[in-house]
């Protein structure tokens, strides 16, 4: 299996970090290398998949 790696110094340990993206309406993550600070990705604040499940649960609609 592979190992993920950053670009930029080769570490393999990653973080989240609360990102201020201006012009952004909703707060994200960077997922940066916890080294060197460079990103890599960038991911929603909030976790989509447990609210939409939440929603569903109040509007008793069932997910798969």
């Amino acid at each position: 299996m592979a190992i993920s790696k950053c670009s930029k110094c080769d570490c393999t340990r990653f973080e989240l970090k609360e990102a201020n993206i201006s012009g952004s309406a909703y707060r994200m993550y960077f997922v940066q290398c916890s080294s060197c600070g460079a990103v890599v990705g960038v991911v929603p604040f909030m976790n989509t998949a447990a609210l939409i499940q939440q929603l569903a649960d109040k509007m008793n609609i069932k997910l798969q």
